[in-house]
């Protein structure tokens, strides 16, 4: 499986696109082996399901802005949702008045997202006029689009932003069918079970049915700003392919000590089998790390 190293994506150098789902306003549980983890499969539920063939990024960012608030530079690399419409290659699109404190919940991906919020419609839509965007309507909801079929289109409204840059049928990234979005996905939906309550998660899918590894994972947990966990999942091809990778990875685990001390490294068997590594951070370990600096059991799935 190819797997990309590298760390998540940060505000403004982000070239992913953002789907935000609906907050709870509950902060994320201590570690535990995980659960149904329903507020990621309501998040993964806006968007289509063909859309997993890159890269998806959730994030909880109102939780993440809590925690923040006991440690910012400690969560610096996973406290920025990772869209395209916050880079430099669409400056300014959505007004001056838009600031990243106003998303609650983000999921990414390549080509299409969706926000919720606390958004000043108005605000936005002036600036997209200003840009050189029209609206029309697209099965009983307002699009606005550049005339020149260059950049975005997006649903603007006073609580959430969906957007997609796709070239044919964009919104339909962002309006899946019943029964055909990431949360229907069985390997996507797998691997939010084996994540559980997290405030971030970083999916990788794999781009070839006969590889071991279908999809991998990266989620982040935290009970409070000094106390983070990071679990990844891997959802495997069969029950001897999780196997042999729990293998390789308890092997990692104490050939790097004390670089990974207290991960616990399980199967899950079934017809989508996966391994989870619950691997806690010290208080001078950043989260994210495992796919920014750590990576030796992250890449272990990829050789």
């Amino acid at each position: 499986m190819r797997i990309t190293a590298r760390g998540p994506a940060v505000g403004a150098t982000a070239l992913v696109t953002v789907l935000l789902a609906a907050v709870t306003g509950c902060s994320s549980s201590g570690p535990s082996d995980g659960d149904d983890g329903s507020k990621l499969l309501t998040a993964l539920g806006a968007l289509a399901d063909d859309s997993g063939t890159k890269q998806v990024t959730f994030l909880d960012t109102a939780r993440v802005r809590e925690l923040s608030k006991g440690g910012a530079e400690r969560f610096a690399s996973v406290s920025e949702p990772a869209s395209p419409l916050l880079s430099p290659h669409e400056p300014g699109l959505l007004g001056p008045q838009f600031e990243v404190a106003q998303i609650d919940t983000a999921v990414d991906t390549a080509e299409a997202g969706h926000w919720t919020g606390s958004f000043d419609a108005a605000a936005v839509t002036r600036s997209l006029k200003s840009n050189g965007y029209a609206q029309s309507e697209k099965d009983g909801r307002e699009v606005w689009a550049h005339p020149g079929g260059t950049g975005a289109s997006l649903h603007v409204s006073d609580d959430e932003i969906s957007y997609s840059t796709r070239d044919s049928d964009p919104m339909a990234a962002v309006d899946p069918e019943d029964g055909s979005s990431l949360a229907d996905d069985k390997e996507f939906r797998r691997a939010s079970e084996c994540l559980g309550d997290v405030y971030r998660a970083d999916f990788n899918p794999s781009t070839a049915s006969s590889e071991p590894v279908r999809l991998a994972a990266l989620g982040q947990r935290a009970s409070s700003a000094s106390k983070n966990t990071e679990i990844l999942c891997f959802v495997a091809k069969d029950d001897a392919a999780a196997k042999s990778l729990e293998g390789e990875l308890l092997d990692v685990v104490g050939a790097k000590s004390p670089k990974f001390d207290g991960t616990k490294v399980t199967v899950e068997k079934g017809d989508q089998p996966f391994v989870r590594a619950v691997v806690p951070d010290s208080a001078s370990q950043r989260p994210g790390r495992l796919i920014i600096s750590d990576l030796e059991l992250w890449m272990t799935a990829a050789e």
